[in-house]
């Protein structure tokens, strides 16, 4: 299935990764939304492709869609590792740089500077270890492109983006890493454009910006998300750009099942919850698990939702959690609008910025994330309640047609949240 706009979809990989899921290869080129489906990667990569051909692993109905694209041609591995080695001189056992160290920035880098050569408006990242469930669009019914969120926050990579972007920050309390993304070409280039001009940094090249903005202990902690710098990026300068998706993967569905152990009615099963799955490097399951999610009697009793609630209270604890929004089936979860006149948009930002970090979901006037064009289109979608800071929305009829309630002047968070969930308040 090609989704509304013709585009291409990449995999990063390393050889030993691209052998863990060989066998979902074909499944991979089959179910993801693209014209053509590449694998990037060393050499090794490419052999190792051309033999799954040969060999039928990926199906004659597949092939022609599915091509390799060497690494080096983008960016050269090396040229990454010395800028890496360099920042690591000092510290003992740094230099030259591990491999497995280079490897976490520079596959970013690469997804990022494909924009580069791409000659198509968009083009979908999709992580190696995961293999949908289903077909899926990455467009609305109306043409706008999906920013996919999941429920996760590293504080690092937004220290990260503050550097690299100046004034730049957290906007929306989801997050932007869901194991792919569909990538806006020619804003991909204006944002690593824009990192180049920050003369704060040294390097001429943005790769080279990210790695040397970071000190070299924060270095090896894997401190920049390409992912996060891009959503945060385009939430801040385009934000109707995009549309946000509630997105869900089972991401530690190896900890459960054996990937060789996948039916097509697992699948099926899988899909009704989930739009993929995601088999983690060095997950593997315990023989207590493993008759869990492949039992046919319990998948007729349970959704694999129900199902994976059950398993992260019960099987571990301190991982990823997938969790679920409520939506417009719980108002609790219903966003806060928040509208401020010009001069007061430092408190509407510093006002949002209280309310995401208690959990709440906000829209802000100055930074209107892709939910709405205009106050018409706000208003058909539920709200918790609006906060009127100077703007003149409290005297807005339209607001009180919608059941709306509005605040004047509230800047305290907590008092906030208090009153908008007090009972009756919409």
């Amino acid at each position: 299935m090609q989704d509304v706009k013709e585009y291409d979809g990449l995999i990063v990989v390393t050889p030993a990764d691209f052998d863990r899921l060989s066998t979902m290869h074909d499944r991979m080129a089959e179910y993801l939304p693209v014209r053509r489906l590449y694998f990037i990667g060393s050499d090794e990569v490419g052999k190792k492709l051309e033999l799954e051909k040969q060999n039928g692993i990926i199906s004659a109905e597949n092939a022609d869609r599915v091509g390799f694209i060497n690494e080096d041609s983008i960016i050269p591995f090396e040229t990454v590792r010395a800028v890496i080695s360099d920042m690591l001189k000092d510290i003992p056992g740094g230099n030259p740089a591990p491999r497995g160290l280079t490897g976490w920035y520079y596959q970013q880098f690469l997804k990022l500077s494909y924009a580069d050569t791409c000659g198509d408006e968009y083009y979908l990242v999709w992580d190696g270890d995961t293999v949908p469930c289903r077909r899926f669009s990455m467009f609305s019914d109306k043409g706008q492109p999906y920013f996919d969120y999941k429920q996760e926050y590293h504080d690092e990579y937004f220290n990260t983006i503050s550097k690299l972007l100046p004034g730049m920050r957290k906007v929306i309390k989801q997050s932007f890493i869901s194991e792919h993304m569909l990538y806006r070409t020619e804003n991909v280039k204006l944002l690593t454009e824009q990192i180049e001009r920050n003369e704060s940094i040294p390097g001429s090249v943005y790769w080279e910006k990210v790695i040397r903005c970071l000190d070299p202990d924060l270095l090896q902690s894997n401190s920049f998300s390409e992912f996060e710098t891009y959503g945060t990026y385009m939430a801040l300068t385009d934000p109707t750009a995009y549309r946000l998706r509630e997105w869900h993967s089972f991401r530690t569905i190896g900890l459960f099942l054996n990937m060789t152990d996948l039916k097509e009615r697992d699948f099926e099963w899988f899909g009704r919850d989930f739009f993929a799955l995601s088999f983690e490097k060095g997950h593997k399951p315990a023989e207590d698990n493993i008759s869990l999610f492949n039992n046919p009697e319990y998948q007729a009793k349970l959704s694999a939702r129900q199902m994976v609630e059950v398993v992260q209270g019960a099987f571990y604890s301190g991982s990823y959690k997938e969790v679920w929004e409520g939506g417009k089936d719980d108002p609790s979860k219903y966003p806060i609008f928040i509208a401020a006149a010009d001069e007061e948009a430092d408190k509407e930002h510093a006002l949002a910025g209280e309310l995401l970090d208690r959990g709440e979901n906000v829209i802000t006037f100055h930074e209107k994330y892709g939910e709405f064009e205009s106050f018409e289109k706000l208003l058909t979608e539920p709200l918790k309640g609006a906060v009127d800071l100077g703007a003149g929305i409290a005297g807005d009829k339209r607001f009180e047609a919608a059941g709306v309630r509005v605040l004047t002047d509230k800047t305290d968070p907590d008092e906030v949240i208090r009153i908008f969930s007090q009972k009756g308040v919409n």
